[in-house]
């Protein structure tokens, strides 16, 4: 069969051309990676831990009575603002 003498190609071809005896020094070039197009409104840690503010009020649009039983007076602040136990610094360390 036709099939059974031809040889199996695997991989690219200058690792092909390696493996058979071939000298090439390096690999190709690789082609440049597809530039995706990132979020328009993108942000870091640190600007997202900026846009709190520990003095703001509840919106008005919020003390509906439906919103009332999730509300709390004093927002929790981020966590990455929230210092380590003592515990949590020795299970971290």
């Amino acid at each position: 069969m036709a099939a059974e003498t031809q040889t199996l190609n695997f991989g690219p071809e200058w690792l092909r051309a390696l493996s058979s005896g071939g000298s090439i020094t390096s690999p190709p070039l690789s082609p440049a990676l597809p530039k995706y197009k990132l979020a328009d409104y993108r942000y870091g840690r640190e600007e997202m831990l900026a846009l709190f503010l520990k003095d703001n009020k509840i919106p008005s649009d919020l003390l509906d009575k439906e919103f009332l039983p999730i509300l709390q007076e004093e927002p929790l602040p981020p966590l990455a603002l929230v210092p380590f136990t003592e515990e949590e610094q020795r299970n971290f360390s």
